[in-house]
C-alpha cells in the first residue's frame, strides 16, 4: 500500500496521449506523449517518444525525447544522447551526452562560484568594478587638498 501512496503524487502521459493545459504535478512527471502548455514538477523525465512544448520548471530534468520554448530547472538538466532541447533556458547544472542536442539561449542561474580553497578569501577582499567610481569620487578632495 505504501507503494501506492508514493505513487499517488506522480504523472505519467502515455504513448499516443495529447495534453494541452496547465499540469502541476507534486512529484515526478513522466513524459512518452504529447504535453503543450505549462508543467510544473519536482522532477521531469521524457522518454525517447515524448514531447513538451512551453513552459516547464522544475528542479531536475532528464530528457530523451524533446523539449522546447522556456524551461527552468533549478538544479540538474540532463540532455540524453536522443534528446533535443530548444528555447529559453535556466539551468543550475548542465549534462548532454553525446549526440544530445541544445539550440537557444541558456543561462546558469543559482549555482554559488567555485573558488579554490587559497583565492577564496583574496577574492573576497578584492573590490568590486562598481567601487571605482566612488574611490574616484574621494580622490577629487584628496587632490585639492595636495594643491
Amino acid at each position: 500500500m505504501a507503494t501506492n501512496m508514493d505513487q499517488s503524487n506522480n504523472l505519467v502521459i502515455g504513448n499516443g496521449v495529447t495534453f494541452k493545459g496547465t499540469l502541476n504535478v507534486p512529484k515526478k512527471a513522466t513524459i512518452y506523449g504529447t504535453v503543450d502548455g505549462e508543467l510544473t514538477a519536482e522532477e521531469i523525465f521524457i522518454g525517447q517518444s515524448g514531447k513538451i512544448t512551453g513552459k516547464v520548471t522544475a528542479r531536475s530534468i532528464e530528457v530523451e525525447g524533446e523539449l522546447h520554448q522556456v524551461i527552468h530547472c533549478r538544479d540538474h538538466l540532463h540532455i540524453r544522447a536522443t534528446g533535443k532541447v530548444s528555447g529559453k533556458l535556466e539551468y543550475s547544472q548542465i549534462q548532454i551526452e553525446r549526440g544530445g542536442e541544445f539550440r537557444g539561449e541558456m543561462q546558469q542561474v543559482g549555482a554559488a562560484p567555485v573558488y579554490p580553497p587559497n583565492t577564496a578569501s583574496t577574492a573576497n577582499q578584492s573590490k568590486p568594478a562598481i567601487a571605482n567610481p566612488q574611490s574616484n569620487s574621494a580622490a577629487a578632495p584628496v587632490s585639492k587638498d595636495a594643491s
